[in-house]
Formats: structure tokens, C-alpha cells, sequence
């Protein structure tokens, strides 16, 4: 053996089947090529046992019969580790819509439906929804080529003055077309270039080789809006053109529009317009928190899933403006259970900086104003609980308990703590205060006395000098 191995391990060119042959002879290969030529027989029975009887002959094809059925599928993995516990089905998600979002809008998106669900018309309106009104004019722009714009401005004018009435505001709104963001699709934006007139007067330009350090919003023309008594006589239109200059394969569009300012109140009545019935949004709304609850649950997650385990906590506290909710709103992508007030949004909104605008402040998905619903099932928890309440515990069938509650300052029992108003002067108060104060001001003070010493103080005094 030692030799043999020796030998192997000599030979440069030696294989593992020259060493086993060698250890344990040449049965081995005899062995191999058995099984490499006749797969199908048993192995040899060892040395001393009978033969093993041969298997019987496979039966012609047609008496065969059919072949044994398939096993069942196997179930799918139970990745919440209890198995009695059924995983929760969520819905598809919503399709995008084929018509316009917008307020009393009907029209027909194209097949590139646009990210916002808006058509252009609407589109500019959304551009600054405080400032809202109605479009004179709108249409696409021509690269290097000059876009004559004329609109009327009828009943618009004041005669005395021959300007626009109060509060009415023209403003040119810039957007482009075919945007590759939703947010970029709400928000005024100039090309590259553009040189703005109002008649012969240039009162807008912008080169493309300039530097911006920021992209300013719509243009004012109000100042530029002047019409002679002539003019409102024949009624002249007013005249502005536009030139552009802008990218390759870029579309842009321009508008102008007649605004005027709407208040938060206004924009929260037509947000109400726009809901669906309230018993239809309360079903939508359980069914979306039984969801949210059930996959949500500790049990839920195993070692494996990285998700974050919350609890089913609903705070009745907006998070924008850390006050009581008055109406519960949220975005219609939104499948969180936490809702936010409506007032609250739309004034956080008003001075949000353009790369935040329009965003859910709980989950950061688009959120603009006509994509917004009312939560039903959170604003019957607001209807039914006491005002110091700020938030409940929600189990997955819709029942929730009160699980905090805002400390009232007048149930302690330190009186130092509490602060009393001092009590309010009355008019009788007043005018003696003020006569007092004449007083001083009119006679001097009399100077301080000094107090006398006591006899027994001077006849001290006199023993010391």
C-alpha cells in the first residue's frame, strides 16, 4: 500500500480513480460500469444470498391506465406564524381615473392620463388655489416663434379709473405640459427663456443663458392694465404676447387668468362638495382600518420581516397644528390610520415651500386639495368623545377605547399654581388714578424727614463725644 500510494503521489498526471483502484482493485470499476450500463437493475446481493427475483414485465401501453391524479397544491407560507390566523386580503389598487378631478369638471383625460388627474384647464386653477378665478385664455406655446394673446375684459373695469376693480388680480400662469412629476404639474414654473409684452411693451424677460437663483411665480399685470374711456367704448381687447424658448421635446403651456382671493373657508366648502355620502365613506373607511389593524399586528410580523409593529392608536390631535381635529381629512393614497384637519392643512399650505407642497404630513404622498376625503370613521370618533380626549385605541372591527386624556389644570388640588387675574378697575378707579396722577405731576414731592432720635440714643451720643 505504501508503495502504491507513493507511486500515485509520484505520477504528475495520477486521478482519484487510478488511487481508488489501486486501494481496492479493480472490483471497483467492475462495479461502476455495471451501474453505468444497467441502470434499471438492483444492486448485486452480497456474497452468499440467493438472487433477487426479477421485477415483472411493464404491461403494453393501452392496459396501463391512467396515471395516478397530481398531488394538491401546497398552501401558501403562513408568514404571520400562527396558522388558525388567515392573512389579510387587501383590494387592488384603485384604477386612475378617465376623467377630470376638478371642481364641476367633466372633461375627458387623455391615454396619457396626467399624474395629477387633471386636465390643463384645471391644472392652472390648481397652480394657487388661494388665488383662485377663471381663465381668460390657455393653449400651448411654440418654441422661437412669438404667441399673440387677446382676451376682453368686460364688466372688469372700473370707469372712473379705467383699471380693474378692486380685489380682481391678471396673472400669467407658465406650465409645462408633459411634466415628469405630479407636483411639477401643479406648480407654476417658466421655460428656459420667455419674453413677455403687454401691446409694445416689454415687462417680462427672462434669457436662457442668464443665471436664476430662483424660479419666481406668476406674473402680475394688473399694473399694466390700463384702458382709456376709447377704448372701453369700442371695446379693445387686451393684448399680450409671448415668446419662448425652451428645450428639445418640451411642451409648454400658457394662461391667463382673472383672480381674486378665496379664503380658507371657502376652499373647505368646496372640498365638501366634492365628497361622496357619508354612510358609503364610513363602510370604505372600516374596512380600510380592519386592513391597517390586522396587518399591523404584533403576531403579524416574524423574525424575517423588518416592518415596523405600531399600535392601533388613532390621535385625535392634528399633527400640523397640534390642536383638537374639527374635520377629519385625509389623501385619497393614504391607507394610514392617522387623519389631519382640514383648516389646519390648508393654511400650513398656503406658505409650504414649493418642494413640500400638497404632500400628506403623515406619510409624505401626494395630498393636493382635490384628491383629498373626508375620514368618516374618525370624525364619528370626534362626534362621540369629550374635548380633553386625545386619542383612542382601535381594534380591527371598528370599536375603540379612550386610551389618553388631557389633564385639566382646574381639577389640582396646589392652589399655588393657579393664576388669578387681578380684578379689573372700574370707572370710579379710573378717574381718581388719573386725578392722583395730575397731583404728582403738579407739586413737587416734599423732601423725606428724618426721624428723631430717642433721649436715651442722645444721651448716649453725648457720653461718646
Amino acid at each position: 500500500l505504501k508503495c502504491l500510494v507513493g507511486g500515485a503521489w509520484g505520477r504528475a498526471m495520477a486521478s482519484d480513480e487510478d488511487l481508488w483502484e489501486a486501494l481496492e482493485g479493480p472490483s471497483r470499476s467492475k462495479r461502476l460500469r455495471g451501474a453505468v450500463t444497467s441502470p434499471n437493475l438492483p444492486p448485486p446481493p452480497p456474497n452468499g444470498s440467493p438472487p433477487a427475483p426479477a421485477p415483472p414485465p411493464l404491461p403494453p401501453p393501452d392496459e396501463r391506465g391512467a396515471p395516478p391524479p397530481a398531488p394538491p397544491p401546497a398552501p401558501p407560507p403562513d408568514h404571520a406564524g400562527l396558522g388558525g390566523i388567515a392573512a389579510p386580503t387587501r383590494p387592488p389598487p384603485p384604477q386612475r381615473p378617465t376623467t377630470c378631478q376638478g371642481n364641476s369638471c367633466t372633461a375627458k383625460l387623455p391615454s396619457e392620463a396626467s399624474l395629477s388627474s387633471l386636465c390643463l384647464p384645471c391644472r392652472f386653477s390648481a397652480c394657487n388655489v388661494f388665488l383662485g378665478g377663471r381663465l381668460l385664455y390657455h393653449g400651448l406655446m411654440k418654441n422661437n416663434a412669438t404667441n399673440v394673446v387677446t382676451v376682453p375684459l368686460q364688466g372688469q373695469i372700473d370707469l372712473r379709473t379705467g383699471r380693474l376693480k378692486a380685489g380682481l388680480f391678471i396673472e400669467v400662469r407658465c406650465l409645462r405640459v408633459d411634466a415628469s412629476e405630479w407636483r411639477h404639474e401643479l406648480g407654476h414654473c417658466w421655460p428656459s427663456g420667455i419674453s413677455l409684452f403687454v401691446g409694445d411693451t416689454r415687462v417680462l424677460l427672462r434669457k436662457p443663458d442668464a443665471e436664476h437663483d430662483q424660479n419666481p411665480g406668476p406674473f402680475d399685470l394688473s399694473g399694466w392694465v390700463l384702458r382709456s374711456a376709447l377704448d372701453l367704448t369700442l371695446n379693445r381687447p387686451f393684448k399680450v404676447s409671448a415668446a419662448i424658448t425652451a428645450k428639445k421635446g418640451e411642451m409648454w403651456a400658457l394662461a391667463l387668468v382673472l383672480a381674486q382671493q378665496i379664503t380658507v373657508e371657502a376652499l373647505c366648502a368646496q372640498t365638501r362638495l366634492r365628497q361622496i355620502p357619508r354612510e358609503e365613506q364610513l363602510r370604505l373607511d372600516l374596512e380600510r382600518v380592519r386592513l391597517w389593524v390586522t396587518e399591523h399586528r404584533p403576531d403579524r410580523v416574524d423574525q424575517q420581516d423588518t416592518r415596523c409593529v405600531e399600535p392601533p392608536v388613532l390621535k385625535l390631535v392634528c399633527c400640523t397644528s397640534l390642536c383638537r381635529i374639527v374635520t377629519a381629512v385625509r389623501g385619497v393614497d393614504c391607507d394610514h390610520l392617522q387623519c389631519f384637519d382640514l383648516g389646519s392643512y390648508l393654511h400650513t399650505m398656503r406658505s409650504m415651500p414649493p418642494k413640500h407642497l400638497w404632500c400628506c404630513p403623515v406619510c409624505d404622498k401626494p395630498a393636493p386639495i382635490h384628491r383629498l376625503r373626508f375620514d368618516a370613521f374618525a370624525q364619528s370618533v370626534l362626534d362621540s368623545t369629550e374635548a380633553n380626549v386625545t386619542e383612542v385605541l382601535v381594534a380591527d372591527n371598528g370599536k375603540w377605547t379612550v386610551s389618553a386624556t388631557e389633564e385639566d389644570d382646574a381639577g389640582d388640588d396646589d392652589s399655588d399654581d393657579i393664576y388669578t387675574p387681578p380684578p379689573q378697575p372700574t370707572q370710579a378707579d379710573l378717574q381718581q388714578a388719573a386725578l392722583n396722577l395730575g397731583r404728582a405731576f403738579a407739586a413737587p414731592a416734599p423732601p423725606p424727614q428724618r426721624q428723631q432720635a430717642r433721649p436715651q440714643q442722645q444721651q448716649q451720643q453725648q457720653q461718646q463725644t
